[in-house]
């Protein structure tokens, strides 16, 4: 009986937290490439085709929270672009023309390291649906009193089956997709890329799922590296 009470306590506990949709992975790589031959990468800044979470403090926290599972994960040299912006000095090209200035660098990154990083939030959206009221029988916890053969007063729990009616209940969902892409310095071609693509049932989940989707970027490529 205690195991059945612990089963009913702990489906309730699932279903009222967010749950996962979808999560999905496609990877390409090339099998020709020597992976274990970099020892230095710069990770470019993470681009947008949306905004990010809107406001400049939170871009900054995900740029942060991107570079430091770079750092976490590839165990090799990792430079940023603002520090490949003063190594290769167009910092000042950087200021009025970034785009420009990520151009150049890639042009020149095999002065300095042996590949590079970018990554592209392709999708970051805010939606909800209406999930419809649905009826279930769970267990309900009773109690009597009763006097056993020696007068005694007892007591005793028992369990019966409900039917419960749960009303109509609106649904958020958080959808995030990225493209992150390795490319080798020398040549400036492709060699690693992943597009990621997640969905929650939460309310503006997206930052979680990107600390989830860049550790597991990275974590892969590392161990490619390794």
């Amino acid at each position: 009986m205690l195991k059945k009470v612990f089963s009913v306590i702990l489906l309730l506990a699932m279903m009222s937290l967010p749950q996962i949709v979808s999560a999905e992975k496609t990877d390409w790589f090339d099998r020709n490439f020597y992976f274990r031959n970099i020892r230095s990468v710069i990770v470019f800044d993470v681009t947008s085709n949306q905004g990010m979470g809107g406001d400049s403090i939170t871009r900054r926290n995900l740029q942060d929270v991107y570079i430091q599972n770079a750092q976490k994960n590839l165990r090799c040299n990792i430079i940023t672009e603002a520090q490949a912006q003063r190594m290769l000095n167009v910092e000042s090209l950087a200021y009025s023309n970034p785009m420009q200035a990520r151009h150049v660098i890639m042009q020149n990154a095999y002065q300095i390291a042996d590949a590079w990083v970018v990554a592209n939030v392709d999708t970051w959206d805010d939606n909800s649906y209406v999930k419809p009221g649905y009826t279930v029988w769970e267990q309900r916890r009773e109690s009597r009193t009763y006097y056993d053969h020696y007068g005694n007063r007892r007591e005793e729990t028992y369990y019966i089956q409900v039917p419960v009616t749960y009303p109509p209940r609106r649904v958020d969902v958080s959808t995030l997709q990225m493209t992150l892409q390795v490319y080798e310095a020398r040549r400036g071609e492709m060699i690693f890329a992943r597009k990621d693509v997640r969905d929650r049932e939460d309310y503006q989940a997206q930052k979680g799922m990107f600390g989830r989707i860049c550790n597991s970027f990275f974590e892969d490529f590392g161990k490619k590296i390794r």
